[in-house]
């Protein structure tokens, strides 16, 4: 076997020789290589975790400011609605205290004419009385062509307003 080893052109203590470079290569590149790319792969592999970790907890702080936020723009809009329904009412609160006065203001107006006709009535009865009275005086003077003294010419004119009066 050792001369088709040496036929071939291998050398058995060149063989070894290799061999305890390649294992010194090895050890060596285990030492000064394996380890720091090993170890910089596992920092790197814990800064991406940590990295995907800050990233979740800020996905689920965007969830809860999300949430919140349409939870205010909720209560906002809830708000809104009570302050036009408070609005509405009163609005119908003053509408109708308005026309309540406009009532009142008709009525007003109303009793008012009311007590001018019936103050106006009156009046035109007094002016009628008195032009009845004057009337009456005249056609009594002439139709007794004599003198009436005073009170006798005034019972007679009250007594004719008593006729009348409860004729009409």
């Amino acid at each position: 076997m050792s001369e088709i080893m040496h036929q071939l052109g291998i050398e058995p203590a060149t063989i070894v020789v290799e061999m305890v470079g390649f294992i010194l290569l090895l050890l060596l590149l285990k030492r000064f290589l394996w380890q720091p790319v090993t170890g910089y792969l596992q920092q790197r592999q814990a800064d991406i975790a940590q990295t995907y970790d800050k990233v979740e907890q800020t996905r689920q702080e965007m969830e809860r400011l999300r949430s919140e936020y349409e939870q205010r723009l909720a209560n906002i809009e809830a708000e809104a609605r009570v302050q036009i329904q408070q609005a509405v009412k009163e609005a119908q609160q003053v509408r109708e205290q308005i026309l309540a006065e406009a009532r009142q203001q008709a009525e007003k107006m109303v009793r008012d004419a009311e007590e001018t006709i019936r103050y106006e009535r009156e009046k035109a009865m007094a002016e009628m009385r008195t032009q009845v009275v004057e009337l009456t005086l005249l056609a009594t003077s002439r139709i007794l062509q004599e003198s009436v003294d005073d009170a006798r010419h005034r019972k007679m004119v009250q007594d004719f307003i008593d006729q009348v009066a409860t004729s009409v």
